[in-house]
């Protein structure tokens, strides 16, 4: 009966939260439109709360920053600890878990990364998912390595990251009922496989860095001019533009415990905040034609670095970045062709750089977007053709 019980008061929560959301949404509020949004393009929601104010009020209660400056400041402040103090949850996925341990950082994670980017272009013919074939796979397999995980055990968290995935987007956007007891379910695994502390930074490190990867990847095939050239120069370039153009994390949520001073107002301690990250990081006071994906920004001193803030509490750059940078050199060691090449009759991307095993993948139909995934809004698919 009291399993009964709380499945009911999970499913009346989850269809609580999104009519708030439609109703605030409907009536003109940008963060609660953000939160319900289905498009597949998040630009007009993150221009709509932009044209807000860099630092607003959400009838949801929640303090909304999108300017760079502010954000930058907010996100350096002290956060409330305990659950208690941060912003209520659609799906509680992290309830009852300790504090997050470390992720391991770039340099233990980019030769594992290597070796499964290795194995992932190797195995690349026709018409291929660029996210299910290496953005998803490449940390999932970097955990395992790192986590020592062999046989079963591999499959069993190959299976439980891939229920996870949506945990990020799942706190502040319910998802289906179904969908929400099958990703809680997964979490049980990962606490099974890793142990307490470790599951919440598997969730939370393995979709940041799919999601960077992913960026990256959809970078070298929808700019290949700018994107191959970062790949020929220096492709850590590349991996920091697509930080600040499409970053892996686009929204981020927390309570402060201090006092702040940001866009001339104050923010008191143990408000809640949220800070569009994706839209401060195309802040044009911040940024010069911040729209456009230019890696050799980042070549030149002086410009801001991108925002990335540490959902629930785990600090993701390092794991991330690795990964994206072994799979850049990866994709650009197996490159067997220069210049502009043919694939099927379509254009390589960046210039023949992206290719593997002797195939060049070309844009094969436009990458698709979640929906309803204001934290990630994640790359659903990448899709690419490679020639063999």
């Amino acid at each position: 009966m009291a399993l009964v019980t709380a499945e009911r008061e999970l499913g009346r929560r989850l269809q609580l939260v999104q009519g708030i959301h439609w109703l605030y949404g409907a009536q003109g509020d940008a963060y609660a439109a953000l939160l319900r949004g289905y498009g597949s393009d998040p630009s007009p929601a993150y221009e709509r709360a932009r044209a807000a104010g860099p630092l607003w009020h959400s009838r949801l209660g929640v303090r909304v920053c999108t300017g760079y400056a502010p954000a930058r400041r907010l996100l350096a402040a002290r956060t409330a600890d305990g659950p208690a103090a941060q912003p209520q949850s659609a799906l509680a996925w992290d309830e009852g878990l300790p504090d997050a341990g470390e992720l391991p950082g770039a340099d233990q994670v980019r030769e594992p990364a290597a070796r499964a980017a290795e194995r992932a272009l190797a195995g690349l013919r026709g018409e291929v998912d660029l996210v299910a074939s290496v953005a998803a796979r490449v940390p999932v397999e970097v955990l395992a390595d790192v986590h020592g995980l062999t046989g079963a055990d591999r499959v069993r968290l190959a299976e439980a990251c891939a229920g996870a995935a949506g945990a990020l987007d799942a706190a502040l956007a319910p998802p289906a009922y179904d969908d929400a007891v099958r990703l809680l379910d997964a979490v049980g695994a990962l606490r099974d496989l890793l142990g307490d502390e470790a599951a919440r930074a598997a969730v939370v490190g393995v979709r940041a860095a799919r999601e960077l990867i992913a960026g990256v990847l959809h970078a070298l095939l929808r700019d290949p001019g700018p994107a191959g050239a970062a790949v020929r120069e220096d492709p850590a370039l590349l991996v920091t533009e697509t930080l600040r153009h499409d970053p892996p994390v686009k929204l981020h949520t927390f309570s402060l415990a201090e006092d702040v001073e940001a866009a001339g107002e104050r923010v008191a301690a143990g408000e809640q905040v949220a800070v569009l990250v994706a839209a401060a990081n195309r802040d044009p006071e911040a940024f010069t034609a911040p729209d456009r994906f230019v890696p050799d920004r980042y070549a030149a001193s002086g410009v801001p670095e991108p925002l990335v803030p540490a959902p629930h509490g785990v600090a993701v750059e390092a794991f991330a970045r690795g990964q994206a940078e072994a799979v850049v050199a990866a994709v650009a060691a197996v490159a067997g062709v220069g210049g502009l090449a043919a694939a099927g009759g379509l254009p390589t991307a960046a210039g023949g750089v992206l290719a593997a095993a002797g195939g060049v993948p070309a844009a094969a139909g436009g990458a698709v977007r979640l929906g309803r995934s204001p934290v990630t809004w994640g790359l659903e698919r990448v899709p690419a053709r490679v020639g063999g």
